[in-house]
Parts: C-alpha cells; structure tokens; sequence
C-alpha cells in the first residue's frame, strides 16, 4: 500500500494505472488510499478482513448466481487488462436474466473512463426493467 503515496507508481500500468485508460488524478488517489495509509485503525480493519475472508468466498458466492431471479446488467469496460471481457461474459452466463455489455473506451474503471455510456446503459437497464408495482 505504501506504494499509493507516491502517483507515479500508482500509476504504472501493474497498478491503478492499468485499471483507467484516463490519467487517474493524484487528488484521486490519495481521496482513495489516504486513509488507509493514514488511519491505523482502517489498516487494522483491512488487515482483519484480509485474514478472515475464505479463499474460496467468491467461488462460493458464485455458486449462488444462478439461482438470482431479478434481471441483472453486467457492464464491463472494453478495453479491460485486469478483468479482461470474457470474465464479464462468463459472470453474465452465470445469471439467468442477465445482460451483458461492453463499455466502449473504457477498462476496469468504468465510471471514470467513460460515465456517460455507463449512465446510458444503466438508464436503459432501469427503463426496461421496473421494480415489481413500478411499471
């Protein structure tokens, strides 16, 4: 973590640098990682969470996918290098009612590389699927 203190390595493409197509601000950064480098306490409770979380929690939690009945929008960066897009596609597999898109210009950030696609397609995604006694 004591990486994140300087930008220029948080940056580098193995980091944060390869999660965002933009230039991640160093306000940014340091609004994200700040308190953890800065607050003991939310190191401890980072370092807490780490050591009791399964290695297994997210298979487990996959397990689980298929038996979700609402629809479900799985919207992926394009350009993604850290969860490349056919990891989004096989999450969408795992939904009975998902749809599945790519975001285009954008990789694992997606809100920072491209808002108004992902805002287009969340609003879509809601005005096709009304909460029950909504529509």
């Amino acid at each position: 973590m004591q990486s994140f203190r300087l930008p220029f390595l948080a940056r580098m493409p193995m980091s944060l640098g390869g999660m965002a197509k933009k230039r991640l601000p160093k306000e940014l950064i340091a609004r994200w990682y700040g308190p953890l480098l800065t607050d003991s306490a939310i190191r401890r409770d980072l370092a807490r969470f780490c050591r009791s979380t399964e290695p297994d929690c997210y298979l487990k939690a996959a397990e689980n996918l298929p038996s979700f009945t609402r629809p479900a929008l799985v919207a992926w960066g394009a350009e993604d290098r850290m969860m490349p897009p056919a990891t989004g596609r096989r999450l969408a597999e795992l939904l009975p009612d998902a749809r599945y898109v790519e975001i285009p210009d954008a990789r694992t950030l997606v809100p920072f590389d491209n808002p108004g696609a992902l805002t287009a397609e969340l609003r879509r995604f809601v005005e096709e699927n009304p909460l029950p006694g909504e529509d």
